[in-house]
Parts: C-alpha cells; structure tokens; sequence
C-alpha cells in the first residue's frame, strides 16, 4: 500500500467509515442543535468542536490546493466561527459544511499525485505534506473522541453505534 491510498484510508476513516474508532458521520448523527451547543464549564461544545474541525481542514485543503487563504486566526477563535446557539437548521448546515470539507479532502489528495505529499507543506519549513495531511488526520480522530464523550456524559450516545 502506498503513502497515497495509507492517508486516503485514514482520512475516510474519520469521515464515515467505522474502523478502531467511531468515524465523524456516527459521532454527530442524531445530535441536535441544543445538543450540539452544551457546554460544561470552560470545555467546548459539540458545535464548537465542529467548527474548529472545519476551520483547520479548509485552511490546509486551500493551502493544499494553491488557493489563497484568509487571514489566520487566533486558535481559540475557531471554536465560534458559527454559532453554537443557533437553529437546528443551521446546525445542519455547519455539519454538512463538515462533511463536504472531509470529502473534498479525500477528492484532492485523489486527484494529486503523490508526488504532492512529497513536496513541502510551508514555506518557512520542510515538512511535507504527507506529515501535514498525516497531523490533521490525528487533529480530527482527537476531536472525535472529544464528540463521543461529550455524548457519553450526556446520556445522548448510543453505545451499539460504537466500534465492534
């Protein structure tokens, strides 16, 4: 198996397909907005967790792909890109927004040759983008797990939907 097809099988891993770990799909299915917007003391909501994911995975998908970027943020900032007390349709929303970034992840590097996660991810280091792409994917099974436990301590997680 190649770098390639290893980061795509990860990548998807995360997204929806259950593997060693609960994937995004099944960690935020049936969550609703107020769900999503609990918060207990100072850790962050569901909705939070959400929008930070988002921020990161289409900052380095742009970057990946050539595209300018916006201005980068200060890291706690990207836990309120959204609202974490809206509707239950502007919950949905953001989820798909989630989901369309993890997909179009798997799109691009797809559409790469691997050649590109040879080639360096910044300018002012040599890390390459494998490394990078690699980093995210551990960022995004992390706050997954954060997801699954947020559920857990509120009653609104259903165990059989865990790994076998």
């Amino acid at each position: 198996m190649n770098l390639k097809a290893v980061l795509l099988e990860q990548m998807v891993a995360c997204h929806d397909q259950k593997n060693w770990f609960v994937p995004l799909k099944i960690a935020l299915d049936g969550v609703s907005a107020e769900q999503a917007a609990w918060k207990s003391g100072g850790s962050n909501s569901i909705w939070q967790i959400v929008n930070h994911l988002i921020y990161w995975n289409e900052r380095y998908l742009n970057r990946f792909k050539g595209n300018p970027l916006p201005p980068e943020v200060n890291n706690d900032a990207t836990f309120d890109i959204t609202d974490p007390n809206g509707t239950d349709e502007e919950w949905e929303a953001v989820v798909s927004r989630l989901f369309k970034v993890m997909s179009d992840w798997v799109d691009a590097v797809k559409e790469y040759d691997e050649e590109k996660l040879h080639s360096p991810a910044y300018k002012e280091s040599d890390g390459l983008w494998s490394s990078a792409i690699a980093h995210l994917i551990i960022h995004n099974a992390y706050h997954i797990g954060q997801i699954v436990e947020i559920r857990k301590v509120r009653g609104i997680w259903d165990s059989s939907k865990g790994v076998q």
